[in-house]
């Protein structure tokens, strides 16, 4: 981080970070090894953010994806405060230069209130983690929320708190 962030409510700051593991692709093709599948998910979900994650199952069948109904699909986890800002840390530091081809967020990565939206395809770019308990190799969806009124207010946040823009 480019300066010492602190939660101040006149600023804008990140409200809340929504880290997933989509799973269900996995366990529709290994449905053997489902347990296994969802502790290795949960173990690296656990480490990469420091928090016990919720596991998030189908609520309906759809034949087409070979879906059944109260199927494991996700494991998710949602970070807020210090733990949402020690994730940051550890994502501008180790995880975005680790990450191939990466050459900072482009505007496709903010939505129109200024929230970052990007996958990561693998979070073996994250130092936590110990390849060698793991048997699959997991992706990852990572959403932040800010909490400023405009897009602009919460990429300047971002950029701030040390997130590469690029100007593209």
């Amino acid at each position: 981080m480019q300066k010492d962030y602190r939660l101040d409510l006149k600023k804008t700051h990140p409200v809340r970070g929504i880290i997933q593991i989509g799973i269900g692709k996995l366990i529709t093709q290994h449905s053997d090894s489902e347990k296994k599948i969802i502790e290795d998910a949960t173990y690296v979900l656990s480490m990469v953010t420091g928090q016990k994650p919720k596991i998030v199952k189908a609520k309906k069948s759809i034949s087409g994806f070979k879906l059944r109904q109260g199927m494991p699909v996700a494991v998710l986890v949602t970070l807020r405060k210090k733990r949402l800002l020690d994730f940051i840390k550890r994502l501008i530091i180790y995880a975005l230069p680790r990450t191939k081809d990466f050459y900072g967020l482009n505007k496709n990565n903010f939505d129109n209130k200024g929230n970052i939206n990007l996958g990561l395809k693998d979070l073996n770019v994250f130092p936590e983690i110990v390849s060698d308990k793991i048997k699959y190799s997991f992706g990852a969806h990572i959403n932040l929320v800010g909490s400023g009124k405009t897009k602009e207010d919460n990429i300047k946040m971002w950029q701030e708190l040390g997130f590469p823009v690029s100007k593209k």
